[in-house]
């Protein structure tokens, strides 16, 4: 850099971040950062501090939290790069973990667990297939009961039709039955009022007679 010093815009575009980015990584790592301020108060970066922001982005965009960058940072010296850090904090590490790995696949406990899964997955395939046989036979078992059923049902439903059929006839001639004497008490009482008007006109008649004899008489015996 040509200035010693550059104003927090400058190092934003130099870092590649936002200025209100930077302001709370200065908060966020106050243990670490000290930033020179002018008369009036602005702050200012020297080339040291732009690395160590550098160095706290790429940590970010390794999604890495504070307390795990201030540990890498405490540890590097000024100059190093951010992948420094972790490599040579954890290549020792990750060797050990390998090497466990690769000891407990290889252990006899391990293996006889591999072993025991690919009995367990030969007994899973026969009961399963035991039990799709069983299924299998039910279904058939209650398909041809079903049928049975259906079949009983079928003359259950025939059964009642021909004696439905056979109500309905025997109904029918007793509604018949049922009119034809209704019909004959009908006729009856007709006959017995016929009877009773052709009587009462009888006695009309006859009294109707026996009154114009009676007047004959009168005037006979006037004369």
């Amino acid at each position: 850099m040509a200035a010693k010093y550059v104003t927090i815009s400058k190092a934003a575009s130099l870092i590649g971040e936002k200025a209100f980015v930077l302001k709370q990584w200065e908060e966020d790592f106050c243990d670490l950062i000290t930033l020179k301020r002018d008369e009036r108060n602005v702050r200012l970066f020297t080339g040291e501090n732009i690395e160590l922001f550098q160095k706290i982005k790429a940590y970010k965009e390794r999604n890495l939290d504070n307390e795990t960058i201030k540990q890498l940072l405490q540890q590097q010296p000024v100059g190093s790069s951010p992948q420094t850090g972790l490599i040579d904090a954890d290549i020792a590490e990750l060797k050990e973990t390998l090497s466990k790995i690769t000891s407990f696949i290889e252990s006899r406990q391990v293996q006889s667990m591999i072993q025991m899964d690919e009995r367990l997955d030969l007994l899973e395939r026969s009961v399963i297939s035991s039990v799709s046989e069983k299924i299998s036979e039910t279904a058939k078992l209650q398909t041809e009961v079903a049928r049975i059923e259906f079949s009983d049902l079928q003359d259950m439903i025939t059964s009642l039709e021909v004696t439905a059929e056979a109500e309905r006839e025997t109904f029918k001639e007793e509604v018949q039955q049922e009119r034809e004497i209704a019909q004959r008490k009908t006729d009856e009482r007709e006959e017995r009022f016929l009877a009773f008007v052709r009587e009462h006109q009888y006695k009309q008649e006859r009294i109707k007679q026996d009154k114009s004899g009676f007047l004959k008489q009168i005037l006979s015996f006037a004369r």
